[in-house]
């Protein structure tokens, strides 16, 4: 298999490059910062897949072009596709009076539109092959969380699109779906040393109050990639997979 992961430099969509490498598949990584775009190469390499590290920035037209035709060019197809690309600029407690018009279209560009473009360029290949995996990272804050009301409606917005996109790209065989990860720590290193029952021990992006007690791993959000990649997930299309320690805001 042959795999695109964006944002990869970072905790979540390195772990997500890695566990597909782990199962065989040679992987694009991506961020924007050269920097982060070579944090998880090594450890890819080491599955023996094959491995690229593209500096761009998705959410530009010619950014996800140039992710998208590397792996093209190395490659021939694009088998996966995980969009992972988004956040917030500002606090993440933002109360609607407060925020910003920049605050509001910047959640818009880096949640939505590397999504889109990335799709988007990829979406052909796949329709000819008849075969295809896009997975997109929203977030539980979809559902309507108070106090960062633009994250939340960029994020309701990957899941829209997500769902539109399936109804779409379906009858080419190709699988759409979604994950909306709970609170998920950033750094993949710290909390691989965390017991069973401690507390994360670094800050989470989004805080859990789920049932299980525990924040997420990147790992978690790995595994279920992994899962909605995979041919065992292959009837499934068009779905959002909650990650949050079993808490469901979101339905």
């Amino acid at each position: 298999m042959k795999a695109v992961v964006t944002a990869s430099g970072g905790a979540m969509g390195g772990a997500i490059a890695l566990r597909l490498a782990q199962e065989g598949a040679d992987v694009v990584l991506n961020d924007r910062l050269e920097e982060r775009t070579h944090t998880f190469e090594d450890d890819v390499r080491a599955t023996g897949r094959d491995v690229l590290a593209v500096t761009a920035n998705v959410t530009r037209q010619e950014g996800a072009a140039q992710v998208i035709g590397a792996a093209e060019e190395r490659w021939g197809r694009i088998d996966i596709l995980v969009n992972v690309v988004g956040g917030i600029k500002g606090p993440v407690v933002n109360p609607l009076l407060e925020t910003t018009e920049d605050q509001w279209d910047y959640a818009m560009i880096l949640n939505l539109r590397g999504t889109f473009l990335c799709t988007q360029l990829v979406a052909a290949g796949m329709m000819e092959r008849r075969y295809g995996k896009i997975l997109n990272i929203a977030s539980v804050a979809w559902a309507g969380e108070a106090m960062h009301a633009h994250y939340a409606a960029a994020k309701a917005g990957v899941v829209a699109f997500t769902r539109s996109t399936a109804t779409q790209l379906g009858p080419y065989n190709i699988n759409v779906n979604a994950i909306a990860p709970g609170g998920t720590s950033r750094n993949i290193a710290i909390d691989m040393g965390t017991q069973p029952g401690e507390p994360p021990k670094i800050a989470s992006s989004v805080s859990s109050s789920g049932p299980l007690g525990r924040t997420n791993l990147p790992e978690d959000i790995a595994n279920a990639a992994l899962f909605l990649v995979s041919e065992e997930s292959r009837n499934i299309s068009g779905q959002l997979l909650t990650v949050a320690g079993g808490s469901n805001p979101s339905l």
